[in-house]
Parts: C-alpha cells; structure tokens; sequence
C-alpha cells in the first residue's frame, strides 16, 4: 500500500518518484536531506583487533583484521578460502559491547552485523545485488577469539508485532514505523522527501539483548535492503542502506533519534501498552 504527497498524483509512478528522491538524497554530497543527521557516533575500537567470524551453517571461518577505517577479511575455511579483501568499513556500538558492523563484501555484496562481543554471538544480514532486485539472507555464528569453537547461543528471531515508533533522522525528516505483526511492518514517511507515502513490508527480526533489536526488510518497488539494529533504551538506532538508483549503487549508514509511542516489549515497561491485534 502506497500513497502519494496530500495533493500530488497517487499510483506508482509517483511512488517511485519519491523513492528515487529518498535514495539520490543519501548519493548526494551536501543533501537537502541528510539522513546521518542523528546518526549515532561510529565507534574505532575495533581498530587493531583481529576477530574470526565462524558460520554456524558450515563452520566457514571469514578473518577480520580491524584498522581505523578499513578491514581486511580473508575466508579461511570453507567454499571461499583463500579469497582476501581490504575494503572500508563503519561500527557503532549501540550499547555496551553491542556493535553494528558493516561493509560491502564486493561491487554487489554487502553485510551489515549485530556483532556481541560479550559472549560471542554475531547476527548478519547478507544482501547481494541482482538484474531484479536484491536476494538477502541471514547468517548467524560467533566470535571464534571469544566464543571458542562455539557454538553460542544464537540471536532469536523475534515479533515486534504491537510497536509504532517514531524516527527522526533530521530536523528535516522523520518517518514512523508501525509493526503490525510478527511479519509486517508499515513505514510512514513524515517529514522529508517521502512525507506522506507509506507501504507496507515484510520484515525479519532478531532479538540481540533486552531492548536491543537488528531488523532487516526488502522494498518491494524500490531495489532497495533495509538494516536496523535499534537500542530502544537509548532511543538510538542506526541503519545500513544497500539498493540500486539509477544503475548507481547506494551504500551507506544513516540513524535516527527513536521514540517509542507505544510497544508490547516487556523489557519497556515505561512505555504506552496498547491492546492492539498483532498477530499473536
């Protein structure tokens, strides 16, 4: 479901009008709209550490030598081994040993993490860019210089059916999140290039610790991957964007302000519980 700017056109033309407009505006060098405005700090202090990453699908192990700004990843085990690659990458540690880690794996590869350096456990979303749109999939496994030979306990998946949140991500734009159930999640575009336009997506969550939360959804109109981890006790959340304008890759990290209006979250219990249908 979609609709158009109160007075504009509606349908798909104007849909994807709009979300041409979202995506030009994370290319652009100084954009009208700047979506990294309330974007969390990025954190350095994997700078100098070296951390294995371990599959548990199949036991892959992909090496990641840390610097300032870049990483060099090499696959150890597995289908890959051998592969090397130094390419830059962005963290944030949205609570306290908590990071969002990611990077593009190659031209068409991204991966974006929920990496838990205090007992191991790392989520991954994995996305590869195809001719019609973008194949994602999850990966979970754990930190081999923390977990050990592992396994650890993996990050579950998780229904936020029952949340509505607002994200600011500048003073110019905003939009909500309303989770409808444990499988849809309707975005509203409040302020900025997409006020007014809405739709509804299918999206996967995880739940990292209490309050902390990586999601991921696919636009269906839009080439476009949608990667969240949220701290929702801080009322901080950072983003990846991986999708295709124009034949031009995006890929970058935005971040929000996040402010709960209301959730079924036991964790939140501050917060407005509203008897609302969610799928349960």
């Amino acid at each position: 479901m979609a609709t158009a700017q109160a007075g504009g056109s509606r349908g798909r033309d104007s849909f994807e009008a709009q979300g041409s407009a979202f995506l030009k505006q994370n290319l652009a060098e100084k954009p009208e709209f700047d979506y990294a405005e309330n974007r969390p700090p990025r954190s350095y202090d994997l700078a100098g550490r070296t951390l294995t990453l371990v599959q548990g699908e199949d036991g892959a192990r992909y090496r990641h030598d840390f610097r300032e700004h870049e990483v060099a990843v090499e696959a150890v085990t597995g289908q890959e081994a051998g592969r090397r690659q130094v390419t830059t990458y962005e963290a944030f540690e949205m609570a306290p040993g908590i990071l969002f880690v990611t990077y593009l794996a190659s031209e068409k590869d991204s991966l974006a993490m929920a990496m838990d350096l205090n007992r191991g456990a790392v989520t991954a979303v994995r996305g590869r860019m195809e001719e019609d749109g973008i194949t994602s999939r999850v990966v979970q496994g754990w930190v081999a210089e923390i977990a050990g030979e592992g396994p650890v306990a993996y990050h579950l998946p998780f229904s936020l059916g029952g949340t509505r949140l607002l994200n600011t991500y500048a003073h110019n734009v905003a939009y909500e999140h309303i989770y409808l159930t444990g499988v849809y999640e309707t975005w509203l575009g409040v302020k900025g290039p997409q006020a007014g336009q809405a739709d509804t997506e299918e999206y996967h969550a995880y739940k990292v610790a209490d309050g902390v939360y990586l999601l991921y959804w696919n636009e269906k109109i839009l080439t476009t991957q949608m990667t969240f981890l949220f701290n929702f006790m801080s009322g901080r959340c950072v983003a990846e964007l991986f999708a295709r304008v124009d034949g031009e890759v995006v890929h970058n990290t935005i971040g929000a302000y996040t402010h709960l209006i209301h959730t079924k979250l036991p964790e939140l219990p501050n917060v407005p519980r509203l008897d609302i249908y969610t799928g349960d």
